[in-house]
């Protein structure tokens, strides 16, 4: 999956999004999410969530002071990261991001650009753009 540029109106395209990506992962997946605050990543995120069957008793909101929240899916564990707080890539590393990556999960990591060195070289890179209210521009 690569040169895609989509467009979203809403919640509802960007879950769409989402969910077709999230109908190719196969497990051990790290996806990387750039964008400035209100561009979508979370949204996306729970998209991914509700495309993975993440049961629908979790709320899906991102872990800005937590860091992770783990998720159990349908086949997967789903790892949502929120990396906005960080100070620098070591921050990164002292999380023990390894243990997470693993075959039978799927690592979502938000503001993933501070932690870049610490990513898999085989890791799905996605950008966020906020165009307006009602549009973002999605591309990976």
């Amino acid at each position: 999956m690569t040169n895609q540029h989509l467009t979203s109106h809403s919640v509802g395209e960007t879950f769409e999004i989402a969910k077709k990506i999230a109908n190719d992962l196969q497990g051990g997946e790290v996806i990387a999410l750039n964008g400035e605050l209100g561009s979508g990543k979370t949204t996306f995120v729970q998209g991914l969530a509700q495309s993975l069957k993440v049961d629908a008793s979790y709320t899906v909101t991102s872990p800005t002071y937590t860091l992770i929240q783990s998720y159990p899916c349908h086949r997967f564990t789903l790892h949502h990261m929120d990396f906005y707080r960080l100070k620098s890539a070591q921050d990164a590393h002292t999380l023990g991001l390894e243990d997470y990556f693993k075959p039978n999960a799927i690592c979502v990591i938000e503001w993933a650009n501070l932690a870049q060195s610490f990513l898999p070289k085989d890791h799905l890179e996605i950008f966020f753009e906020w165009k307006s209210p009602t549009e973002r521009l999605i591309f990976f």
